[in-house]
């Protein structure tokens, strides 16, 4: 019973790999100097961006390879239009061993609003 509890404790006090993040956490972050990776496609990416975002398209059939190409132990926030990419994005990133993602839980639609 007291390995269970430490079993519990030690989950609950593990800081997540992957957590949500709203509008105006993306700016703090930002501030920070989190680089923030675009998951839309080219031409959604070229039509407009979060500034100081880079593009790496989820559809792409090199998605894998360019994920590999990044420093895992840094911080990254990762958006796209909707949030529904970027959902399934955000698990392969953990699978792949990243430390800490920022998931942009409603991309790029609540971005351009206001």
């Amino acid at each position: 019973m007291l390995k269970l509890f430490f079993y519990i404790l030690l989950i609950f006090f593990q800081s997540p790999i992957i957590q949500d993040v709203y509008k105006d956490q993306v700016n703090n972050l930002i501030n920070e100097k989190v680089m923030v990776i675009d998951l839309r496609t080219k031409k959604e990416f070229d039509q407009g961006k979060i500034r100081s975002s880079f593009n790496i398209d989820f559809q792409n059939r090199e998605f894998i390879d360019n994920l590999n190409k990044l420093d895992k132990e840094k911080p990254y926030i990762i958006y796209c239009m909707s949030g529904n990419r970027s959902l399934k994005a955000s698990h392969v990133m953990k699978s792949l061993g990243f430390k800490m993602i920022y998931h942009y839980k409603k991309g790029y639609n609540d971005w351009i609003k206001d």
